[in-house]
């Protein structure tokens, strides 16, 4: 949804019109705000993630154990290492890790990502409850700093922000079909990945397009 700011009411109104003055806000004062809750442990790109990189560190691991052997011994004794239970034990990781992913993801509860479009470029603030457990499942120090009160007396937690300048966009990359645009600072590598509502698609992409033509 676009939001403007102005500076003579020091107000943030909904649209391109203040609340205050009735003034039309230029389009550097002009955002797009949206934001998008989520439960990590019930969020399957976390998981898709988290399974992945768990089975590439049991075969990195396997493939440097059974490497060693083969230089020390030879490779008559690294194969012999197949036919014993290293194989299997060096398995177990992965559903041991999924277990103790899935402990610390429940303590991390429901979280608010909000999203911001502006002239300058992309921010993400994700916000979470006040409770210190929640930051230490994220492997985050409770930096009580980070609370801010609401205005209906809750207390929420900043858990993260990230800013992405357009000027450092260096490829986008538009996924309607699963509502995300993802804004790459390196080519396929790290994105930023900004996840909409689906009525909120379309407006986003010609936000991004407007600042990153060509990419």
């Amino acid at each position: 949804m676009i939001y403007s700011y102005c500076k003579r009411c020091n107000m943030e109104s909904p649209g391109d019109v203040c609340s205050g003055c009735g003034k039309k806000a230029s389009v550097s004062a002009q955002m797009d705000q949206w934001s998008i809750s989520s439960i990590p442990v019930m969020d399957g790109r976390i998981w898709r993630s988290v399974l992945f990189s768990l089975l590439g560190a049991a075969a990195l691991l396997m493939a440097a154990v059974f490497g060693v052997e083969a230089v020390v011994n030879g490779g008559s004794a690294a194969a012999l290492l197949f036919q014993g239970s290293l194989p299997r034990m060096i398995l177990l990781l992965v559903p041991a890790g999924l277990l103790i992913s899935f402990l610390f993801l429940s303590l991390q509860g429901q979280e608010v990502n909000v999203f911001k479009l502006d002239a300058q470029g992309a921010h993400l603030r994700t916000w979470h409850g006040p409770q210190k457990w929640k930051s230490w499942a994220r492997l985050q120090s409770a930096d009580p700093k980070k609370n801010v009160p609401q205005q209906d007396g809750s207390v929420v937690h900043l858990s993260q922000e990230r800013h992405l300048m357009w000027r450092d966009v260096q490829a986008v990359q538009y996924k309607p079909g699963k509502a995300v645009i993802a804004l790459y600072h390196t080519p396929h590598i790290a994105p930023l990945l900004l996840r909409l509502p689906p009525e909120e698609y379309e407006l986003a992409k010609a936000y991004v397009g407007k600042y990153c033509k060509g990419k």
